[in-house]
């Protein structure tokens, strides 16, 4: 297990409605505060030149705020890391809860969201694939947890796809499976309730449960096939 401690300032990856096109992006929208939710990517090829960021993630009404879990390449050039963070309002930085961890394509990392009187807490693991296995990876997990009290509820189950510095999507396919998400309403949301952006994908029929308050949304596979 690794105990993960905030690191420093995060290199900001993240939202929002009306980025740049060259960004692609797809939402869970069940209209009410979420609680949990919880994928798992597979991490894709390595990208070229740029910079390239894969990730999960729960926003704010306002999209000005994302708790994450990023794979990316902006730390070493031509090779991926995994870190948790959360950024981005106007004019504050984010952070990110480190160190980030070297990661591998074929690596498969589930990330767990969750909310427990007032503490959101991402929680994930990571299996190595063939590729990291050659290269000694090893299986990992830990978790990081914070109160956002002054970002409102987090209501937009987010999975991005960002490109900067002359970054292309020129990674393949990203699957994720085994996506659920919970949120405080009663309402049958899983088969409208989700949007995108700038992106060419094939998600699963949702199968719907409800306890209490609070409605479940769970989806065997979402497919990004690439940007649109």
């Amino acid at each position: 297990m690794m105990n993960l401690i905030v690191l420093g300032y995060a290199i900001c990856f993240a939202i929002l409605q009306g980025s740049a096109s060259a960004n692609s992006y797809f939402w869970f929208l069940p209209n009410a505060p979420i609680t949990r939710y919880q994928t798992t990517m597979v991490v894709p090829a390595y990208g070229g030149g740029g910079q390239h960021a894969v990730w999960p993630g729960l926003e704010n009404a306002a999209a000005n705020f994302v708790f994450q879990s990023v794979v990316s390449d902006s730390y070493s050039p031509g090779s991926w890391t995994f870190f948790v963070e959360y950024c981005c309002n106007i004019g504050s930085p984010g952070f990110v809860y480190g160190p980030p961890l070297k990661v591998y394509p074929g690596d498969t990392i589930t990330s767990t969201f969750s909310l427990n009187n007032g503490v959101w807490t991402d929680s994930w693991s990571l299996v190595p694939g063939a590729t990291g296995s050659a290269n000694g990876q090893q299986a990992h997990s830990g978790s990081s947890g914070q109160a956002f009290p002054s970002e409102g509820d987090l209501t937009r189950a987010i999975l991005g796809v960002e490109l900067m510095d002359g970054g292309s999507w020129d990674f393949g396919q990203v699957p994720w499976t085994s996506l659920s998400i919970t949120a405080s309403t009663t309402s049958g949301w899983c088969s409208f309730g989700y949007s995108s952006q700038a992106l060419n994908y094939q998600v699963s029929s949702g199968t719907q449960s409800t306890s209490g308050g609070s409605t479940t949304c769970t989806y065997s596979s979402l497919q990004f096939i690439g940007a649109q």
